[in-house]
């Protein structure tokens, strides 16, 4: 038996596929709208995608496209059902992802029989991971994105001090992303030379891509922490494509237990895919009406995406020390409790980033860096904040006592 998930505008054809597909035992699960399809896709985890390909809403291109880039439908078998016979549409169809392009009107038993052929090769698929010749998504890195609408109020910052705070948790593999292609500033704030950049994979073919050639453009700083820095010049990043960007970012996945990407200020295409892909979403924001408004717009359109609320994380950082808007008031206006505020710390900020060090590495103990910490320990895998490390970092420790102190400040 198989859970179908229908997305089909045309309930005459929902009717012809539970025909065809419940007398086998599958069940099948129907969706008038790519948005809805989505969203249920995510809920239900079907065995089998059905996408029509003329939605009301978004293209069943962009539907494919969407679940791709979610490593949870990585595998998920995928049909484009289509009036549609061309040649340009049947590529589209496989270019979008699609394991299969099936032209209306069809027969039920074809239908059937494509099925079937995908749900055997999934469950080949699924033999090679338990044998461990692929790699299963339990094991792909948590992503991190930090985003905002509004630039200058310490995106960056945030997004490098919290790579060296994953890195410095669980000591595993963690790789900080500068997405930022036009200005990016991770190198800087790492202080470290511009050895290698985005800027290398200039002129690679997407299917020339591999773990190797990713490897051969990161860089290590002293904490750890690996990174791949922005080009040093706009034109470099200009000759990027957004499809060799976004294959690497879906390489980069199985190789780190962590990835924080520091994204641009928009919703390009690079940006999109890397929210798409994204466990959590950190949207900062600070405490004035330009900020709050391009924070409204974001939320907005997470909501449009499809994003479940509890992916986004609302982090207030607080640029300048009077006549900011208040938290409540913020709170309010946004509709979305706020996880983390960062206190007014210009000094220390300015010094991190004119030597090249993080407050984090530089000053574990200061008070931004324990909120940044706390903070790293809050979005990080359920599997290491629910079970004590064998040897537990330092880090770890300050958070475990923070912790402690919490929580008898609570009862006491």
């Amino acid at each position: 038996m198989a859970f179908v998930l229908l997305i089909d505008d045309e309930v005459i054809f929902h009717r012809m596929i539970e025909h065809a597909l419940k007398p086998m035992g599958h069940v099948v699960y129907t969706e008038l709208n790519g948005i809805q399809g989505l969203e249920a896709a995510r809920l239900v985890k079907p065995d089998v995608i059905i996408t029509d390909l003329n939605l009301p809403d978004i293209s069943g291109y962009e539907v494919t496209r969407r679940l791709r880039r979610d490593p949870m439908f990585a595998h998920t078998p995928i049909m484009v059902l289509t009036s549609h016979s061309g040649l340009q549409d049947k590529l589209g169809s496989f270019e979008s992802g699609a394991d299969d392009h099936i032209t209306k009107p069809f027969e039920p038993e074809e239908l059937v029989a494509r099925m079937n052929v995908l749900l055997r090769k999934q469950e080949l698929i699924r033999y090679a991971i338990s044998e461990g010749e692929l790699e299963p998504l339990e094991r792909q890195a948590r992503l991190v994105a930090v985003h905002s609408l509004r630039g200058g109020i310490g995106t960056s910052t945030l997004a490098t001090n919290l790579a060296i705070g994953l890195r410095g948790l669980w000591e595993m593999p963690t790789l900080l992303l500068d997405l930022v292609l036009m200005a990016g500033q991770a190198a800087l704030l790492l202080n470290q030379p511009l050895k290698r950049t985005w800027a290398d994979l200039t002129g690679v073919k997407p299917e020339e891509i591999d773990s190797e050639l990713i490897r051969s453009i990161v860089d290590q700083h002293p904490s750890g922490l690996e990174f791949i820095a922005a080009p040093t010049y706009p034109s470099d990043a200009e000759m990027l494509t957004e499809t060799t960007l976004s294959t690497a970012l879906t390489i980069t996945r199985p190789m780190y237990e962590y990835i924080v990407a520091d994204l641009p200020h928009d919703f390009s295409e690079l940006t999109l895919h890397t929210l798409d892909f994204a466990d959590v979403i950190l949207l900062v924001i600070a405490p004035e009406l330009s900020s709050i408004r391009a924070a409204a717009a974001a939320l907005d359109t997470y909501k449009k995406l499809g994003y479940p609320p509890e992916k986004v994380k609302l982090v207030l950082n607080n640029v300048f020390p009077r006549h900011g808007l208040p938290r409540d008031r913020i709170e309010s206006a946004l509709e979305k409790p706020i996880t983390l505020v960062l206190p007014y710390y210009p000094d220390v900020l300015v010094q991190a980033i004119n030597v090249g060090k993080p407050i984090l590495y530089q000053q574990p103990d200061h008070p931004f860096s324990g909120l940044v910490e706390d903070l790293s320990f809050y979005i990080s895998k359920d599997i290491h904040r629910k079970t004590k490390p064998e040897n537990p970092t330092q880090a770890w420790k300050r958070v475990y006592a923070r912790l402690v102190k919490a929580r008898k400040g609570r009862t006491g």
